[in-house]
Parts: C-alpha cells; sequence; structure tokens
C-alpha cells in the first residue's frame, strides 16, 4: 500500500542546512509507513545520504535552476495522496506530518493546507515567542490568497496539498520561480476547494543570508 503523504524536500547547491531537516523527518510521530520521503538535490554528501539510505528514502538528482521545475522532479517521484514541501533549510516539529495527514482525513474536500511557523536563526534557535493563532478554514475561493497573504502565510516548507492539485497545474509549476505556496493556494481557491490555514506553528523556518538558489 503507498504511503499516504509524501514529503518533498529540495536542496540546490547547499549541503550545509540539509542534515537538519532530514533528522527532522526522522523525528515525526506519524507511523513510518504513513509517509514516504523523495529528496531533490543537485549534490552528494555522506551526511545526508546516509541519513536517506538508513530511512530507505529516495534521491532524485536535478540540477533545474527554476524552483517550480526543480520541485516537480520530486513531486512526479511521489506516490502519496497527499504532497508537502520542505526546503532544506527549515525544519518540522515532530508532529506537523501527523497534524497533515489528519486534516486531509477528516476535511472532505480539502485541497490546500498551510501552516504557522516558528523563525529561527542559523543555528536553529528560536528568534521570538508568539504563541499559536486560530486555524481558518476557508471553504469558497473568495479572498482566500489575500488572508493567505496578510496574514504572514508566505513559506514553502509549511505548504501541503492534495497531490490532484499538483497534477492538475503541472504546467504552470513549470514558470513557478518563488512563492510555490501562494501559487498553490491560488490554483486551489480557483477550483473551489477547502483550505485550511492552521495557526500551530509546525515548522522551523530559518532565516539566513543565503537564498534559495545561489
Amino acid at each position: 500500500m503507498d504511503p499516504y503523504v509524501s514529503v518533498v524536500v529540495t536542496a540546490y547547491n547547499r549541503k550545509k542546512y540539509l542534515p537538519d531537516a532530514l533528522r527532522s523527518l526522522e523525528r515525526q510521530t506519524l507511523d513510518k509507513d504513513k509517509f514516504e520521503v523523495v529528496v531533490v538535490k543537485n549534490f552528494e554528501d555522506p551526511v545526508s545520504d546516509e541519513i536517506i539510505r538508513r530511512n530507505g528514502w529516495r534521491w532524485v538528482y536535478s540540477d533545474e535552476k527554476s524552483y517550480g521545475r526543480f520541485l516537480l522532479a520530486g513531486a512526479e517521484d511521489a506516490k502519496g495522496e497527499v504532497l508537502t514541501f520542505l526546503d532544506d533549510d527549515d525544519m518540522y516539529v515532530p508532529e506537523r506530518l501527523h497534524v497533515v495527514e489528519r486534516a486531509f482525513r477528516e476535511i472532505e474536500g480539502l485541497a490546500y493546507f498551510h501552516n504557522d511557523q516558528i523563525i529561527v536563526d542559523e543555528e536553529g534557535r528560536p528568534l521570538k515567542n508568539v504563541k499559536d493563532q486560530p486555524d481558518l478554514l476557508i471553504g469558497t475561493p473568495s479572498g482566500a490568497c489575500d488572508k493567505i497573504f496578510l496574514a504572514g502565510y508566505i513559506n514553502n516548507s509549511s505548504t501541503a496539498v492534495a497531490s490532484w492539485l499538483v497534477a492538475n497545474v503541472r504546467q504552470m509549476l513549470n514558470y513557478i520561480e518563488t512563492q510555490l505556496d501562494l501559487a498553490l493556494a491560488a490554483a486551489a481557491a480557483s477550483t473551489g476547494s477547502k483550505m485550511l490555514l492552521s495557526g500551530r506553528k509546525l515548522t522551523m523556518w530559518r532565516i539566513h543570508r543565503a537564498s534559495y538558489f545561489t
């Protein structure tokens, strides 16, 4: 039986933080048979490669410089009904995949999920401590993307979508360079599907000098 959730991890030209991202997946409370991990990267690294190997995860090579096409290399290899994303410099808190899996199973017609974040520095130390905010379930497309933007939900690693949504917008993703989460939010809103903006801080968003593609 295929796993329910697929995690697509992306790392381009940057080895430093990837082991932290992968170790955060090892610490997930969701049963290991309910999720898979597909790592898309353009380099070899003994530390990261050992983590991938010992967990039986998959590595897909890509040298695409477009973020959308880079991510698609992993999404097209994924088998789950739900796709969620993790940039190499971010991390998940241990319960994130459990929350994502439960949301998509319990909310009929859910197409898009986005959670709040813990902002951390280059060493992974929290920069501020803010309480979780209430969840917001959007059942109609009206104003959905504005709500996401105004709430500060701008982080690919906090996004999860139904796999059919990615298949529907595959051609669009070929041209996406940044803000994948907003592009997928717009795609979900255009279908009138349900969208859940979770106020729970389930992603550790690392702030540092390097951009995603260098």
